[in-house]
């Protein structure tokens, strides 16, 4: 189950998201504090939001890739760094390896993934640092965060889902989204066993190489639980919207991400606009955990070795990726295929 949670955050941020905080994003309290209720607000359909996702779409299959995921290196006079993007979930039967890949991670002293939720202790964090905050406390509840409009969709939605809204009713709208978006997409196929990091983390383990995290667990959990309930709410909504056509759309993601058209990707998981992403969940989902891993990813450079990052695919994407963060700083990244 760990690469199962570990990927619906990644998830969540590519699309709505998929992959996460930020400079110019909220500070206040998430309404989950205040025990206020959202007032009602004119929420875009399912025919739209499919709309606006078709439009972005359109765009991304204009651009092509080289026909093999995005790989990048930067390095200094000792030490060389990997970064490849990676889709933690993926259908079993997705072909994505390449020599460059293999030869890079065969190459590797260090490997380093988003938060580590594989070893005992990662777990152990993972049921302290980051269920907890998912849930309501003193007495809140979901339906009671939801104005009536909103929790007569909601609860219609989840109920074709064959989840009753009541079953999760202890839970915040963040961590509802993030369940039942990862439980649509294992239905429609995709498998965290498959995963990118799932595969990457067992051969270093194998191989006995040493590993590093760009964040802690609690990072991911303030991704999500430090937004407005208002956003939350607008997460679960559009999430419960889109979610027939879940599995098919990440089809689409990971297609531009296999072909390695790193442009057609952004389009899809990384840019507010095109995803129909509320503007606090993008910020902080994705802009400020890419700010937070710069320092992290400089700090590799202090050390002598070779270091390959694998982290999800969305954080080297788009208008504010990784990528583009340690080019502004002066550092040349190489796009290596």
């Amino acid at each position: 189950m760990a690469g199962l949670k570990s990927t619906l955050i990644g998830l969540s941020t590519g699309l709505a998201l998929l992959g996460a905080c930020g400079a110019g994003s909220s500070t206040e309290p998430s309404s989950s504090a205040t025990g206020s209720v959202s007032a009602p607000v004119e929420r875009a359909t399912a025919e739209e939001l499919l709309a606006d996702y078709q439009e972005a779409l359109a765009k991304a299959q204009e651009t092509q890739g080289p026909g093999s995921p995005a790989l990048w290196s930067l390095s200094d006079e000792d030490t060389k760094i990997y970064i490849f993007g990676t889709v933690h979930l993926l259908r079993p039967e997705v072909e994505w390896r390449f020599p460059a890949f293999d030869a890079a991670l065969d190459e590797a002293d260090t490997v380093v993934v988003e938060v580590d939720m594989f070893s005992s202790e990662g777990e152990q964090a993972y049921m302290s640092e980051f269920l907890p905050r998912g849930l309501y406390e003193g007495g809140r509840t979901l339906r009671g965060a939801l104005n009536a409009d909103d929790e007569a969709v909601i609860e219609e939605a989840m109920k074709k889902a064959n989840v009753p809204l009541d079953a999760f009713n202890t839970f915040e709208p963040w961590m509802v989204g993030v369940n039942i978006g990862a439980m649509q997409i294992v239905a429609q196929g995709y498998d965290p066993n498959s995963g990118v990091e799932k595969v990457v983390l067992s051969e270093a383990e194998a191989s006995g190489k040493k590993f590093a995290f760009l964040e802690d667990i609690s990072d991911q959990a303030d991704a999500f639980d430090l937004m407005s309930e208002a956003s939350q709410v607008e997460f679960l909504y559009n999430t419960l919207m889109t979610l027939d056509s879940a599995g098919e759309n990440l089809d689409h993601m990971v297609a531009e991400w296999a072909d390695g058209d790193v442009e057609g990707l952004g389009l899809l998981v990384a840019d507010a606009e095109a995803t129909g992403a509320a503007k606090e969940l993008y910020e902080r989902v994705l802009v400020t955990r890419n700010k937070n891993w710069i320092p992290v990813i400089e700090g590799y450079l202090d050390e002598p070795g070779t270091f390959f990052i694998a982290a999800g695919s969305a954080h080297f994407a788009g208008p504010d990726s990784v990528i583009l963060m340690l080019e502004e700083k002066g550092y040349t990244v190489e796009r290596i295929n």
